[in-house]
Formats: C-alpha cells, sequence, structure tokens
C-alpha cells in the first residue's frame, strides 16, 4: 500500500505530502477536526482553534487574542513610560546617572518574582483572572508616578510598574488554551510581539501625550506627572474588559468547568515549553518567563549601568552572552521526537507522545481519569514527528480516536 502513489505511509502516519502547508493553519490530517464542536473556526478535540486569524474578534479564540496582546501591550507602555520623559523627570527629581541606571534595571527586576506567581496563579485560577487582577493591581503604582518627589521613590515606583510585564505569561498561557500546538509558535510570537510593542510605542505616546498636557499651558514639571494617568487608567480599562468579555478555556472559564468536574484544559506556551511539561505548564511558563527577566536585568546592571564600557561594547558583550546562553538549547532532547544532534529513542513503549505526557500522573490519578486530556494533547502533538521518527508507529491501543 505504502508503494501506491498518494496512499497513506506508515512512516509517515498518514501524511500523504500533499496537504497544504499554511502557517495561519493546521491542515495534516494528524490533527483531527472535531465535527461535532460549534465554533467559528475548525478546532481540535481538545476545542483549541486549528487556524489564526489575526483580525478576528470572535468568541472565545479571536477575542483572548485580542484581549492577551492588548493587555500586555499596556503594561509595556507604563513600564517604560518614564523613559521617553527621563530629560524632564531627571530634572525635577534631580537624579544622577546612576539613579537613571537603577530605575532602567528596577522596571524589568520588578517581574521576576511576580512572572513565577503568575505562572502557579493560572494553573490554580485561570488566566483570565490572573491576566484582569494583575493589570488592575499595578494601576495604583502607575498612577503612584504622576506623585514621586525624590529618587528613591522614583526606582520604587519604577520597581513595582515592573510587576505587571508578568503579564507575558498569562498571555502565552491564554494562547496555549486557545491555539492548537501546530500554530501556537505562530499565535504565542504574534501576540508577544505585538505586546512587546508597547515598549516601542511609549517611546511616541508618552512624549506625545506630555506635548498636548504642555500647551495646554501647564508646565514642564507637572506635565509628566499628568501624562502618567493616561497608561494608569489603560491599566483600569483593559482588567476590566479582560475580566468581563475574557475567557479561560474554549468551554468556558476554569472555575465553571471545575465546578462539572472537569479538568482544566492546558496547551503549548511558547518555543519547547509547550511540550516539557503539559500538567505543570504554568509553573514553567513563570520561570522562563522570569528567567528572561532575571537575563534582561542582570544584562543591564553588568553592561549599561557602569561607566566601564561604552553602549557600543556593551552592546557587543550582550550579544556575546545571548550566543553563549541560547547555544545549549540545541541540546533539548524529547524521548519520542529525539533532538537536533541525536534521534528517538527505540523503545515501542517509550517512543509514544502517550508515554511521556501521562507519566506525569500516579496509576491512582489515572485511575480518576485525571490523565484524560493530556492523552488528548498527546494526539494533538503527534504532528511534532518529522522524517526521522517517522518510523516509529503509535501502538494502535494507546491513543483512543475520541477521548
Amino acid at each position: 500500500m505504502g508503494d501506491i502513489e498518494g496512499s497513506p505511509g506508515s512512516s509517515m502516519h498518514g501524511v500523504t505530502c500533499r496537504e497544504p502547508v499554511l502557517a495561519f493553519s493546521v491542515a495534516s490530517p494528524m490533527v483531527p477536526t472535531d465535527t461535532t464542536a460549534h465554533f467559528k473556526v475548525p478546532v481540535d478535540s481538545e476545542h483549541k482553534a486549528k487556524v489564526f486569524k489575526f483580525y478576528s474578534f470572535s468568541k472565545p479564540h479571536g477575542l483572548t487574542f485580542q484581549l492577551s496582546w492588548i493587555s500586555f501591550f499596556t503594561c509595556f507602555v507604563s513600564t517604560f513610560a518614564a523613559a521617553p520623559l527621563v530629560p524632564i523627570v531627571r530634572d525635577n527629581l534631580n537624579l544622577t546617572k546612576m539613579d537613571v541606571g537603577n530605575a532602567g534595571v528596577a522596571s524589568v527586576s520588578g517581574s521576576i518574582l511576580s512572572r513565577l506567581a503568575m505562572g502557579a496563579i493560572c494553573d490554580m485560577l485561570g488566566p483570565r483572572y490572573g491576566c484582569a487582577f494583575l493589570i488592575m493591581l499595578s494601576a495604583p503604582t502607575v498612577f503612584c508616578m504622576s506623585f514621586v518627589s525624590s529618587a528613591g521613590g522614583y526606582v520604587a515606583v519604577r520597581f513595582m510598574i515592573g510587576f505587571s510585564l508578568a503579564t507575558f505569561v498569562s498571555c502565552q498561557y491564554w494562547m496555549s488554551t486557545m491555539f492548537n500546538s501546530q500554530i501556537i509558535g505562530l499565535v504565542n510570537g504574534t501576540a508577544a510581539g505585538w505586546g512587546n510593542m508597547g515598549g516601542g510605542a511609549t517611546q511616541l505616546i508618552m512624549p506625545i501625550l506630555y506635548d498636548i498636557i504642555r500647551r495646554a499651558g501647564l508646565t514642564p514639571f507637572t506635565a509628566w506627572r499628568i501624562a502618567f494617568f493616561i497608561p494608569g487608567w489603560l491599566h483600569v480599562i483593559m482588567g476590566i474588559l479582560v475580566l468581563t468579555l475574557g475567557q479561560d478555556l474554549p468551554d468556558g472559564n476554569l472555575a465553571s468547568l471545575q465546578k462539572k468536574g472537569a479538568q482544566a484544559a492546558c496547551g503549548a506556551t511558547f518555543g519547547i515549553i509547550p511540550f516539557i511539561s503539559r500538567r505543570s505548564l504554568g509553573i514553567i511558563s513563570g520561570m522562563t518567563g522570569a528567567g528572561g527577566n532575571f537575563g534582561s536585568g542582570l544584562t543591564q546592571l553588568l553592561f549599561f549601568t557602569t561607566t566601564k564600557w561604552s553602549t557600543e561594547t556593551g552592546l557587543s558583550y550582550m550579544g556575546i552572552m545571548i550566543i553563549a546562553c541560547t547555544l545549549p538549547v540545541s541540546l533539548v532532547h524529547f524521548p519520542q521526537w529525539g533532538s537536533m544532534f541525536l534521534p528517538p529513542t527505540k523503545d515501542p513503549v517509550k517512543s509514544t507522545e502517550e508515554h511521556y505526557f501521562t507519566s506525569e500522573y500516579t496509576e491512582a490519578e489515572k485511575q480518576k481519569g485525571m490523565h484524560q486530556n493530556s492523552i488528548k494533547f498527546a494526539e494533538n502533538c503527534r504532528s511534532e514527528r518529522g522524517k526521522r521518527v517517522g518510523s516509529v508507529p503509535t501502538p494502535s491501543n494507546v491513543t483512543p480516536n475520541r477521548v
């Protein structure tokens, strides 16, 4: 049968090599569509969208994407809102170069702990509550910038505003509950990229707001303070929108589904994080996000807060550090898929996605059915197999056709 042109080959698990390859959708037959679900986009067995439309506001997938990246964008705007106004703020508060540098480090250091906490919060309460509560609780700190009167207060407030950057974790986590693993990389990249764009947009937004307020007749030292009320109110507005319009999972909110005895569906996050552990997705996402911010703060502290090196030299050293920290990623190995340099295991049991993702559960937990969603996730992840692991078939008695 494998010799017949166009027939599914056992080595490729049903892939005929004629499927359309689209960056914005999942076309592989290995990710079956749930035809019984009633959504505006095709979904898999976990009701995660198989198609990504960045312009869509349809509930729940499209609307979740819009709420997620806009809330992250808002936090980036407020966290770095002080940067373009430093010349005015510096004169008003008599800041030294060291004060300005310390404030920059503080702005990204604040989210190290908050990102660790956000991962656990997403696992326990869901990404909707995590995002909404954080963005609203950080709103008062943004307003507090308008009342700062000393260098110490300036650094402290920027540190507290930086807590809001933990919305990166809720953003990535939230996307993973709504989109299939085959397009989650694109969705996460788009959401995170558009959110990070707030750091650049604030370079335009804050000076424009400052100029408008100045033209209204206020003094420079008053104008920059009033300008901070705008990002503060954006926090409040986005928090309310996320809380009222958002939805944790395709089938409803986490709390309501738990009341029905359902297990919370989780998916993939960014990069290789989706596939490390499905059960502990929030914790791993939080640790990864916190590690990123720790590296950001450390880099700024080492290369950009002293006069030892010029900015150009600091950028060069930062590039070297990035390369050194990235190389170990090539050593990551999954028993069912292999790695960049090593093939997958030849063990017929350990080579399956089902074995890898259900090994996080004890036999007692499996008896209670707590691993069922991991089996669904494993079924949808099977398309991660490439030609190198195509020769390892999936046992017919491991994955049910419909869980």
